[in-house]
């Protein structure tokens, strides 16, 4: 099955991460499946993950930097710390305890996977980030959240509001984080399961959700820079391949950078192969001030599209991107529901450059 799971995936994606849940005793032999993938695929980056049963919400995603002790350090973090699948339970801090005594270049990165209601909260997230204790330079753990359901063809998932979903939603989880001028990463995540799809099919790996991750410019996206771009906020999520951004900058600062302060030119351009329903952007200008759809720009053809904006001189906040499109057709046997493209935040504090 992985040959098949891996089918045309590296014609759409930039890399993978393959996880399973730690209850399961398939789990325990995944390294043998990252090495048959790593074969089939040689050269393209494949990371060995884990969708963690975690304490205070539902499922997070592990994903640890390629090495020989990579399955060694997931099986014994899964063993000591899984709700479901360790002996004894764990907590927030253990739990993070344990993967921050790894070396540095050992360290995972951590997400908050599906965050539905009822799943994750900002009071178990921010207990998360209290106990991470990192700087995003220091290697952080916690780096990031899905911004909609990884299920993607399920019919109750597609009907779901995805304005209102928790973790992509305006004043959502990931704003919340983001009020407090901490980067933090968007999310898609296929959450395809190879033993449902005879009674729940769904769509494979780059199909339909996906992640696009920056790294340097003129820099090859390797394991190492697919991790720094995680750390810093540096992604965009996208139901579906009908958009590539161009540039979404604020005066040369970029998607997980922070703005201290300039002209204030805000800067969008996008290439849509369909049309455009809106473009939003969404963050706040200013602390006190709830988080919010800042300005919306109306339908458009498919194309390239360029809108450019002023932010405010003394702003002090974020502003990211949410594209909608047009179209509600999905692949199949997906039913038809509504598709976006969102980027993680641009932080903005203008105090600093004072």
């Amino acid at each position: 099955m992985v040959a098949e799971h891996l089918a045309g995936a590296c014609d759409t994606l930039d890399f993978i991460a393959l996880t399973n849940h730690a209850q399961k005793p398939v789990f325990f032999e995944q390294h043998r499946m990252i090495e048959q993938a790593r074969r089939i695929l040689p050269g393209f980056p494949i990371f060995f993950g884990l969708e963690w049963n975690a304490p205070m919400g539902g499922h997070a995603g592990l994903v640890f930097p390629n090495g020989e002790r990579e399955a060694e350090n997931a099986y014994a973090f899964a063993a000591a710390h899984d709700r479901l699948g360790a002996t004894t339970p764990s907590s927030v801090e253990a739990a993070l305890d344990h993967l921050n005594a790894l070396p540095a270049e050992e360290r995972p990165v951590l997400f908050f996977n599906h965050p539905a209601a009822g799943q994750w909260s900002a009071e178990s997230i921010n207990r998360y980030l209290a106990a991470d204790g990192a700087s995003v330079e220091a290697a952080a753990l916690v780096v990031g959240i899905e911004a909609l359901h990884g299920h993607q063809a399920h019919a109750k998932v597609a009907a779901m509001d995805p304005y209102a979903y928790p973790g992509g939603a305006i004043g959502g989880l990931v704003d919340q984080v983001y009020a407090c001028q901490r980067p933090f990463s968007l999310l898609l995540n296929s959450d395809f399961h190879v033993h449902k799809q005879e009674r729940q099919p769904d769509y494979p790996l780059g199909v339909f959700n996906h992640v696009r991750v920056g790294v340097e410019a003129g820099h090859p996206p390797t394991p190492e820079a697919i991790f720094a771009g995680l750390r810093r906020g540096r992604t965009c999520a996208s139901q579906g391949h009908w958009l590539d951004l161009g540039d979404f900058s604020v005066d040369d600062h970029f998607i997980g950078d922070t703005w201290m302060g300039g002209a204030g030119v805000l800067r969008v351009v996008f290439e849509a192969t369909e049309a455009i329903e809106k473009v939003e952007l969404i963050g706040q200008w200013q602390p006190n001030v709830a988080p919010a759809a800042l300005e919306c720009l109306g339908s458009r053809p498919a194309g390239r599209s360029e809108w450019t904006l002023e932010v405010p001189l003394d702003a002090q906040g974020f502003v990211r991107l949410r594209i909608i499109a047009e179209s509600r057709a999905r692949p199949d046997p997906g039913p038809p529901a509504p598709k976006h493209f969102l980027t993680s935040a641009i932080l903005l504090d203008a105090r600093r450059d004072r």
